[in-house]
């Protein structure tokens, strides 16, 4: 018994060997499979770098048409970075603030570190800091740090010494003297002989006197008007000389009345002020 099972698990390993090695010719003819070449993936790359492009042309919708088509295509990693802040971008200088920082959260949460795709304004870019603080917090990192843009300019650093030599025979260039302020067009007071009078009283006094000398040429007119309303022949006459005597007194009385106030106020003002007496000293000669 033992025999033939023995002679049976023989024949059946035999049989199992035949068939292998007839098998095995055929699929060392067939050629090996190639990997998938990455070409989908080189695709979303190029409508990526479009959409920057687009985006520093200032053409936002169509942009986002691009991160649209390249997000149906096979990516890495970060090329999904690459997309959430570039769409955070273009959202942000579309006044899309709580969108745009949704988009910088979404990038910033696949790798934390990641700079800025494309250069942006300050302000942008000091709130897509913010997202990245907010987001180091969240993943409870003690420190983020902070990758620097490549397409981003850098100045040129500038040291304490010269880098050039100066030409020790070089002028100097001349500092523009100084130009004193103009005189002011009102001085403050007025010399009169040996006094000297406040600037305001003497306006007001010259006015004064103007008011006057105004207000006596209409009392002077008044009383002619008076004097022909009493010689007048018709009643008609007498009324219209008489009406304008009326008029020319009422004129004057107002003039007498300013040139009173303003003599008053010149007054008032020359004792406020101060007098300030001009004493012409002589010089002792030696």
């Amino acid at each position: 018994m033992k025999t033939d099972g023995r002679r049976r698990m023989s024949a059946a390993a035999l049989g199992f060997l035949v068939v292998w090695m007839q098998q095995e010719p055929a699929r060392a003819q067939q050629p090996a499979r190639k990997p998938p070449a990455p070409k989908r993936q080189a695709e979303a790359a190029r409508y990526i770098t479009g959409a920057e492009q687009l985006y520093e042309d200032l053409e936002y919708e169509r942009a986002l048409e691009q991160l649209a088509q390249a997000r149906r295509l096979p990516r890495s990693l970060e090329e999904d970075v690459r997309i959430a802040l570039l769409e955070g971008l273009i959202l942000a200088d579309m006044g899309k603030r709580v969108d745009a920082r949704a988009a910088f959260k979404a990038g910033l949460l696949l790798d934390p570190e990641a700079p800025l795709p494309v250069n942006t304004a300050p302000k942008v870019e000091l709130e897509f800091e913010e997202v990245r603080a907010q987001v180091c917090k969240q993943l409870k990192l003690k420190e983020c740090k902070r990758q620097e843009n490549p397409n981003k300019i850098k100045q040129p650093e500038t040291s304490g010494t010269p880098t050039a030599k100066t030409d020790p025979t070089e002028t100097p260039p001349v500092e523009p003297n100084p130009v004193p302020p103009p005189p002011p067009w009102m001085p403050p007071r007025v010399r009169v002989g040996s006094m000297s009078v406040p600037t305001p009283s003497v306006g007001l006094l010259g006015a004064g006197v103007l008011a006057g000398g105004i207000g006596g040429f209409f009392g002077l007119r008044s009383r002619g008007q008076l004097q022909d309303a009493r010689t007048a022949s018709y009643q008609v006459d007498m009324a219209n000389h008489h009406g304008g005597a009326q008029s020319s007194a009422r004129t004057a009385n107002v003039l007498f009345g300013a040139a009173g106030v303003l003599a008053t106020g010149a007054l008032v003002t020359w004792l406020l002020a101060g007098d300030e007496a001009v004493t012409n000293k002589k010089e002792v000669a030696p």
